[in-house]
């Protein structure tokens, strides 16, 4: 009696030393994916930046109607206070609709982008927001027009008809401040 107790003791010392060895396989594989998917939205977001940055600075360039002058900052586009631009466009570029989105403001909360990630034969794909903003020479938000605006990129990893859930405990964010040139 004695030797099957101490039999059984062994079986569940040995079971329970198993169990936490597979928990801490399972742990250390998800973290390794979730760093490599982090990767992956960094990527998305410095790509998304450079599309942005790759517009005209406000739609008053793209109509040429500014002359280089301090006058050009009252032909800025400003919506209100609490909203500095139009929110809701359809960036054809984000495949959201057709909507040109030629300058950095149109990008403003615009309807959220879906951006696939090609590793091998796989695809992995990512929600893109973003936010625009006015801020001042030290890159403060400001309720007026001014000469910066600052965007913020925020990338999510999302799994559309799946179950999964996001493996990022939060999003990748990447802000960067766009100067008026004269």
């Amino acid at each position: 009696m004695p030797q099957t107790l101490l039999a059984f003791v062994a079986m569940m010392v040995i079971t329970s030393f198993s169990m936490t060895v597979q928990q801490r396989s399972i742990l250390t594989q998800r973290q390794d994916l979730e760093r490599e998917i982090e990767e992956m939205a960094g990527s998305v977001a410095v790509e998304s930046m450079e599309i942005i940055r790759a517009r005209a600075f406000d739609q008053a360039v793209v109509d040429s109607t500014v002359d280089g002058t301090l006058n050009d900052l009252n032909l800025f586009s400003f919506n209100n206070a609490t909203d500095h631009f139009t929110p809701g466009h359809a960036c054809s570029v984000f495949s959201t609709g057709s909507d040109t989105c030629d300058d950095i403001d149109d990008f403003h909360a615009m309807q959220t982008g879906t951006v696939p990630f090609q590793i091998g034969a796989n695809t992995i794909k990512f929600s893109v927001d973003v936010e625009v903003i006015y801020v001042d020479d030290n890159a403060v938000r400001v309720d007026n027009r001014t000469f910066n605006k600052e965007v913020t990129v925020t990338v999510r990893d999302i799994w559309p008809d799946s179950e999964t859930q996001p493996f990022m405990l939060s999003p990748v964010t990447l802000s960067r401040v766009f100067t008026y040139e004269f």
